[in-house]
């Protein structure tokens, strides 16, 4: 098995730190982004469109190719709302730019990741230590450690 994801970036909206996962997938990412700066002009582009996504403490970020349509999946982790086994989240699929309800979210691999963000975001209490991937990165299984940057 190889790994699903790139190696991870955190971009920022305003302070709120957007930890950024693109995808390996059957439809390769570089159909629809052609760099990591690519990406980041998307979310920019996608936050400023949809100004609702800027609340919470931190988003966990997924973007991928589905059939040549620029996908994200944003996980929303707002600190203030918890159950008893920690923040409760809200997650929202864009194509392109628009809300999307008939794609789906998150495979397995992409689930594996979020429970493993989870264990590094107990492991390290200050959120900006926490959310800066380019100091930190979750422990993953060697067969989906993601090891390989998309294209800078």
């Amino acid at each position: 098995m190889t790994p699903r994801q790139h190696h991870p970036f955190t971009h920022h909206i305003s302070i709120l730190p957007l930890i950024t996962y693109p995808v390996k997938d059957e439809n390769p990412l570089t159909a629809v982004f052609q760099s990591e700066a690519d990406i980041r002009a998307h979310l920019d582009n996608l936050y400023e469109l949809h100004p609702d996504l800027k609340q919470g403490a931190y988003h966990i970020l997924f973007v991928w190719n589905l059939k040549g349509q620029r996908m994200t999946d944003v996980w929303i982790h707002t600190m203030e709302n918890w159950s008893d086994s920690g923040p409760l989240v809200e997650c929202r699929t864009f194509r392109n730019l628009e809300p999307c309800t008939d794609a789906g979210i998150a495979s397995g691999d992409s689930l594996i990741v979020l429970g493993r963000e989870e264990e590094l975001r107990r492991d390290l209490k200050i959120l900006e230590d926490y959310s800066d991937r380019s100091k930190h990165l979750p422990a993953f299984p060697d067969d989906i450690m993601p090891t390989e940057k998309f294209i800078s």
